[in-house]
């Protein structure tokens, strides 16, 4: 899944300016099982299953308050198809950091991009809540 709000709260801090937020679902870890008579697969299992997300924002100005890996916060934005507020979904989920990247160039300007692991609170449910608002 692939959005792009403006805004994206982190914790108590607000960053604005963004230009897309990318959900990713992962195996953690996947099984592949191989059949007697040939050389394809005949099963397959991912009972493991990691949620990164990518969030990638412009820095119009200098910003001293950046997130450093391993701090954890409730990672919450709305999104919808276009900039009507018809169909408007807020998703919202507990991430920690783990790379804080940032990209420096004459004709784009300054991006930095946080790259988090979003984390379920007892493994079983789904670490991303998105719901209609």
């Amino acid at each position: 899944m692939i959005v792009q709000p403006r805004e994206v709260s982190f914790g108590s801090v607000v960053w604005s300016d963004v230009a897309s937020v990318a959900i990713e679902r992962k195996a953690g870890r996947s099984f592949l099982e191989f059949g007697d008579e040939g050389s394809h697969v005949v099963l397959a299992d991912a009972p493991e299953q990691r949620v990164e997300v990518t969030v990638v924002q412009e820095l119009l100005e200098d910003d001293m308050d950046a997130p450093s890996p391993g701090e954890s916060g409730v990672l919450t934005f709305e999104t919808a198809l276009n900039s009507s507020t018809a169909g408007r979904k807020q998703v919202t989920l507990t991430g920690v950091v783990m790379n804080v990247k940032y990209t420096v160039s004459r004709k784009a300007g300054s991006v930095r991009t946080v790259d988090l692991v979003a984390v379920s609170s007892d493994g079983v449910v789904d670490p991303v809540l998105v719901v209609s608002v």
